[in-house]
């Protein structure tokens, strides 16, 4: 179903994607052209179904040849393989890519302003001279966000994604939320679900199950992920903090990653210092 908004947007509902779309060409409406971008996402959803116990196989990320693999496959491997970890599956980056590839063909339309919210998997592109703001929720499924990051067109972040405990996936971590920005939607994606499986250290309060147990169709079969957590040590927290924040340290350090926002309870920290600041005056 794909219905057209007052204020010019346009929601997509097909199958597991609710995508919202905006865009906008030096002001002038793309109406039309974002039905378009909702139908490409539909036709790339259909595509990602025929080949999907491939995109669910952790193999198939190594497969040396992808003549014939889908377009939709061939990104999400390739923001994978950029995550670094090989315990992921492509299907990390599932919800990131489609949101790049309805933003890039509007950008191809003419679009110098778009914003695609893939479920909470945001894809952004910005001619030089626009800009935007993201509200960043210190929870996945927190009813309201607390943060803002300001984002210009220069600035090269084409993506803005968040992982963590209670969201549509698993997580292997307790941080509530893990925000990444990167120069893609797939690429931030996978690697909040990284950043957000190293927010973790070994404690008793801590409940987590196979996921298969949880979802007998999930593509990490045998990985331990988190359910919730109780009772903690006081230094829990503080550790896996920390140990997310190694990881996304050594993301940016290698040009993977703009920078990350890590909410874990009332805990909060951000690499670089100062990339988001409180949407409530001091």
């Amino acid at each position: 179903m794909i219905i057209n908004l007052s204020d010019g947007r346009v929601f997509l509902d097909y199958g597991p994607m609710q995508m919202m779309l905006a865009a906008s060409a030096n002001g002038r409406d793309m109406a039309s052209e974002l039905r378009q971008a909702a139908d490409y996402a539909i036709k790339n959803l259909k595509e990602l179904a025929v080949v999907q116990e491939l995109a669910k196989d952790v193999r198939t990320v190594n497969k040396p040849d992808l003549t014939g693999v889908s377009l939709p496959l061939q990104l999400m491997i390739e923001a994978v393989k950029a995550a670094g970890d090989e315990t992921l599956t492509p299907m990390a980056a599932v919800a990131g890519t489609f949101a790049d590839m309805a933003a890039d063909l509007l950008v191809a339309k003419g679009a110098s302003k778009v914003l695609i919210n893939n479920g909470g998997d945001i894809a952004i592109r910005l001619a030089v001279g626009e800009k935007t703001s993201v509200g960043l929720t210190p929870g996945i499924d927190s009813a309201d966000f607390t943060h803002v990051i300001s984002i210009e067109g220069k600035d090269g972040i084409g993506g803005v994604t968040t992982s963590g405990l209670g969201g549509r996936s698993f997580t292997k971590g307790i941080a509530s939320a893990v925000t990444v920005l990167a120069h893609t939607a797939r690429e931030a994606d996978a690697c909040a679900t990284v950043i957000a499986n190293h927010c973790y250290t070994e404690d008793p309060g801590i409940i987590r199950l196979p996921a298969e147990k949880i979802d007998p169709n999930t593509d990490i079969p045998g990985h331990l992920v988190t359910v919730r957590f109780e009772k903690l040590k006081p230094e829990t927290k503080e550790k896996a903090l920390a140990n997310g924040l190694a990881k996304a340290k050594e993301l940016i350090s290698k040009g993977v990653i703009h920078g990350v926002v890590i909410f874990l309870g009332s805990l909060i920290a951000m690499l670089p210092d100062g990339l988001c600041q409180s949407r409530y005056k001091e």
